[in-house]
C-alpha cells in the first residue's frame, strides 16, 4: 500500500490539474478509480510502472469525478497515460492537422530525428510527451514543418533533421501549464 501511494505521488508530481500534486492526492477519496491507457484498472495495478514510463496525470475528483463515473467516482478519477500511449495519441492529432507532419512522420515511434518546439520553447528531449498530449482543438492554433537549417539559425539546434513548430494556447486548469507552454 504504502509503494502504491508513493508512486501515485510520483505520477502526480510529474503532471496534474488546478492545484498542487500534494493538495489533489490530500483531497482523494479513500478508493479512487484509476485508469491507465484508457482502461480501468486497480489500484494494485500501478505498482508495475516507473515513474519515468508515465507521461502525463489527469486527477478528477468531487463533482467533476461523479459527473465522469456517476457514483463509483465519489472518492475520484486518477487517469494515467504512458508514454507511448501519450505519443500515438499526439501523433494521430497531429496527422489530423498538417499533411506535412504525417508525411514527415509515418508511424508515431519515426520522432527519432524531430525536436517539438511549442510556442517557441524548444521541447527537451525526454519528457515533453504529456504536454503534446494535452493540446486538442480548445487550444491548438497552428502546426509548421521546418528544416534542418531554420533549426539551426532560430533556434541553435545541430542534431535534429526536422523541427515541430507547434501553437498553441495553454490548456485550461494544466498544472504550471505556463511553464510549459
Amino acid at each position: 500500500m504504502k509503494l502504491t501511494a508513493f508512486i501515485l505521488f510520483n505520477f502526480i508530481t510529474l503532471i496534474s490539474f488546478a492545484q498542487s500534486p500534494e493538495r489533489v492526492l490530500k483531497k482523494l477519496g479513500s478508493n479512487p478509480v484509476f485508469f491507465m491507457d484508457s482502461v480501468n484498472v486497480l489500484q494494485s495495478d500501478l505498482q508495475q510502472y516507473r515513474p519515468e514510463e508515465i507521461a502525463s496525470v489527469t486527477v478528477f475528483k468531487d463533482k467533476e469525478a461523479i459527473d465522469i463515473l456517476g457514483e463509483e467516482g465519489k472518492d475520484g478519477v486518477v487517469y494515467i497515460e504512458t508514454i507511448p500511449f501519450a505519443k500515438k495519441r499526439y501523433w494521430k492529432y497531429f496527422k489530423t492537422k498538417s499533411k506535412s507532419y504525417g508525411e514527415l512522420l509515418p508511424n508515431f515511434d519515426s520522432d527519432s530525428t524531430i525536436l517539438y518546439i511549442i510556442n517557441k520553447r524548444v521541447l527537451s528531449e525526454k519528457g515533453y510527451e504529456g504536454t503534446l498530449a494535452a493540446i486538442n482543438d480548445k487550444v491548438f492554433k497552428e502546426i509548421m514543418i521546418v528544416d534542418k537549417a531554420t533549426l539551426e539559425k532560430q533556434y541553435g539546434i545541430t542534431n535534429k533533421l526536422y523541427g515541430v513548430v507547434i501553437v498553441s494556447d495553454v490548456p485550461d486548469n494544466l498544472y504550471n501549464g505556463k511553464k510549459k507552454f
